[in-house]
């Protein structure tokens, strides 16, 4: 009876360690200080991202993946609180502890830096765009300044003109004043005159649309130059390229000449060389018959519009 007693103590004895430490087994709350803070933080960046969504001007905004790493990284940051509070009060190892957070740390800096790199791509872009919107702005400028100089000189010479014709029909008109009377001399006079102005503004009109046709076609040949002009740096590059491969060629035909090395294979080599100088041929003759038809149909234009402001 003694022993069952001592062996039940023993056994009593080895259990109770076990219970009390189950008693003491806890919850870590002190994870969730800072939880709040985070969800509200949370809040106002999904409402924030909403908002920029609905709006259309906003809509293509830079920091909204941003916006969606910060979001991320705060539900990372909330995750973890949490599961740490649902951690029992054994034994942590400060380590993990810290590679978990090292390791957060770094998503979250990888993150915000692709974001960064997004917005001064779109930056960038964004200032190009601007660029080329300012120089086109400043052409356009340019070339309404030259068009009211010469719509200026025109005006000028048709006022002499006029006043020319007006003195001359008045000199001839005095003579037959004096003979018929003043009325009907001045009546005709009038009418000559008017007729007169009539031509010059029918003149001045013909005149204008020649040259505001002619701003148009050089508008028209200075594109077509740019465009000449990148085709030509393509062939040069095209010409450098094939050079390079004309030398390397015949460096390998020496060399293959000189040593015991297999042959190269001419034949591929020929064909190759024959495609380049068939494109360069077909760039040339594109080239070519595009040039003689803008100056067949500029010269036809300049002999179908020249406008005569002296006739």
């Amino acid at each position: 009876m003694s022993g069952f007693q001592v062996n039940s103590s023993s056994g009593f004895g080895r259990l109770l360690p076990q219970t009390t430490s189950h008693s003491h087994q806890q919850y870590d709350d002190s994870a969730l200080e800072g939880v709040a803070a985070h969800v509200k933080l949370l809040l106002k960046l999904i409402k924030d991202h909403k908002d920029a969504c609905d709006n259309k001007e906003k809509k293509n905004d830079a920091r909204r993946m941003l916006r969606v790493a910060t979001m991320m990284t705060i539900l990372d940051t909330i995750r973890s609180r949490i599961q740490k509070c649902q951690s029992f009060g054994g034994k942590r190892y400060a380590g993990d502890d810290e590679k978990d957070k090292l390791r957060r740390e770094l998503g979250a800096s990888l993150a915000a830096r692709k974001s960064l790199e997004i917005m001064c791509s779109s930056l960038g872009k964004e200032k190009e765009i601007m660029a080329g919107e300012l120089l086109k702005k400043v052409h356009e400028l340019n070339e309404m300044e030259e068009l009211i100089n010469d719509l200026k000189d025109q005006n000028e010479t048709l006022l002499e003109k006029v006043r020319e014709c007006a003195l001359k029909h008045r000199d001839e008109n005095g003579d037959d004043c004096l003979g018929r009377g003043g009325e009907g001399g001045e009546s005709q006079g009038s009418a000559s005159l008017q007729e007169r102005n009539k031509v010059l503004s029918e003149q001045l009109l013909r005149s204008l649309d020649g040259n505001r046709s002619m701003k148009m076609k050089l508008r028209d040949a200075e594109e077509e130059n740019v465009m000449m002009q990148s085709a030509m740096d393509e062939m040069r590059a095209e010409v450098v390229t094939s050079l390079e491969r004309v030398r390397s060629f015949k460096e390998r035909m020496l060399v293959s000449a000189e040593s015991n090395i297999a042959p190269v294979n001419v034949q591929e080599e020929i064909v190759a060389l024959e495609n380049m100088f068939e494109c360069f041929q077909m760039l040339v003759a594109k080239y070519d018959q595009k040039q003689q038809g803008e100056c067949v149909k500029i010269t036809s234009e300049i002999n179908a519009r020249k406008p005569s402001v002296l006739a």
